[in-house]
């Protein structure tokens, strides 16, 4: 932004990974399960998930979008723990049908020893990650990451609107904050379901770090808004639009902080400049 260096903040480290189970609770023995235990709790799941499919089938009227993206990462999580293909990617009856009957095919063909270490999949925090929340928030650090134009709407406002007149600022504020709450904070709920729902699968530290990481980059996103909210045409006093976006940078800066913190203890960051 105008008379902001941007914020460096090193190698910060990402990429993402944890674990999580569809409906039954983490297991305190699941590092000895056996076989025909782990075929039975698996069985479950899949249970679970057809019963969803088809609820989600013969639902009359438009399925509310919260709903399909819970069932989708339930789904995923199981397709992901069995190493199987199938994996559910829109609302289309089709795909609901063939990846269930898919799932179970797949469910069936696993050995003893493939029941208990997808089962053991199933529950760890890396695969949990990996496949709910990993991709939202590697959206939510692009859209906070105040240098980068392509993401992070309060840059773009600013480069489009630096010598723009109160007008041309006005006509755009409302689009860009629009796209704000109903992209990048929708997928911070979206987050902080799935954390929600999980939150046995992790530890108290994992925890912790992720919930702080989503609220910081929310707070992010809060001042993106304050800050084009009091967007002023250059030659005017911008001093409290600056501090807002001030504000966004550092609240974007601890946000990385904790996910790479989250990230390195499970063992899967990857060097990057954040």
């Amino acid at each position: 932004m105008r008379n902001i260096s941007k914020i460096t903040t090193g190698t910060i480290t990402i990429a993402l990974a944890l674990g999580l189970m569809g409906c039954s609770p983490t297991r305190s023995n699941n590092d000895s399960i056996e076989g025909s235990e782990a075929k039975k709790e698996l069985a479950i799941e899949l249970k679970f998930s057809q019963n969803e499919s088809e609820r989600l089938i013969n639902k009359d009227g438009k399925i509310e979008d919260k709903t399909l993206q819970s069932y989708k990462n339930d789904f995923n999580l199981l397709s992901a723990s069995i190493n199987s293909t199938s994996k559910i990617e829109t609302q289309s009856d089709s795909e609901l049908k063939e990846s269930i009957a898919q799932s179970k095919r797949d469910v069936d063909a696993l050995t003893e020893k493939e029941y208990v270490k997808s089962y053991k999949k199933f529950n760890s925090s890396k695969t949990i990650y990996e496949v709910t929340l990993m991709n939202n928030m590697h959206d939510m650090i692009d859209a906070t990451k105040d240098w980068d134009e392509d993401h992070n709407e309060l840059a773009l406002f600013d480069n489009k609107h630096m010598r723009s007149s109160k007008a041309q600022i006005k006509r755009d504020m409302g689009p860009a904050i629009d796209h704000i709450n109903t992209l990048s904070k929708y997928k911070i709920e979206l987050m902080q379901d799935e954390i929600q729902k999980h939150r046995d699968s992790y530890t108290k530290l994992q925890l912790e770090q992720l919930k702080k990481a989503t609220h910081n980059f929310e707070l992010s996103l809060d001042n993106q808004i304050k800050s084009i909210q009091a967007y002023k045409p250059i030659g005017e006093d911008y001093s409290t639009s600056r501090d807002f976006s001030y504000k966004a940078s550092e609240k974007y800066t601890n946000g990385c902080v904790y996910i790479t913190d989250f990230e390195s203890n499970l063992g899967i960051a990857k060097a990057g400049d954040f």
